[in-house]
């Protein structure tokens, strides 16, 4: 009996309840579809095309990256634990997260210029040397994220938690923060603020 997936290119299907199974991995491009509750943890998402795609409550903790384009991609509800985004291709590369984990991933020297982080938890993710001019960090919890010579020029922090970061290490024209914010940038001073 013939698999569904038997091809190169898979266009504008939802494929639910999935793991990343032989018949997905004969896939290559993967152009406008939807993946619900799937669990890919661990997998080799290597050298894929994802194109106008959305994830929905799937687990990809721990998936590898390497090579793989993430065009205009979107994970809603979505387990991302220790992801290195840095070995994503670089070409075309834009997504969008809301109420997703990405706790522990690395964005190290990505372009993510106009990213929206929303609900989500970034703890411990590394965004040294990135480019995150304009990214919107809506009601997500940056506790020990790492800025290092970013371009944080344009950022909305303002309804964040937990952020710390070295203004005199990082580009940060025009941010936006809330007082809320303010020990966060201090911190390095160890000022009391009360």
């Amino acid at each position: 009996m013939p698999t569904p997936y038997r091809m190169e290119e898979l266009v504008e299907q939802t494929i639910t309840k999935q793991t990343f199974t032989a018949e997905l991995k004969q896939v290559q491009e993967f152009y406008k579809c939807t993946f619900e509750q799937c669990d890919f943890q661990n997998a080799e998402l290597v050298d894929l095309l994802f194109t106008n795609c959305e994830f929905k409550s799937c687990n990809l903790s721990n998936v590898s990256l390497k090579g793989t384009q993430l065009d205009h991609v979107v994970f809603n509800d979505c387990k991302m634990l220790g992801i290195h985004f840095n070995e994503c291709s670089s070409f075309s590369f834009h997504a969008n997260f809301s109420n997703s984990v990405l706790d522990y991933s690395s964005f190290f020297e990505r372009n993510i210029k106009k990213f929206q982080f929303e609900q989500c938890s970034l703890q411990h993710v590394d965004f040294e040397r990135a480019n995150l001019q304009q990214v919107l960090f809506k009601k997500t919890n940056l506790l020990n994220a790492r800025f290092v010579q970013c371009n944080l020029e344009g950022c909305d922090f303002r309804s964040s938690i937990n952020i710390q970061l070295d203004p005199e290490v990082n580009r940060m024209k025009k941010s936006k923060f809330g007082p809320e914010q303010l020990p966060g940038l201090l911190l390095k001073y160890q000022l009391v603020i009360d």
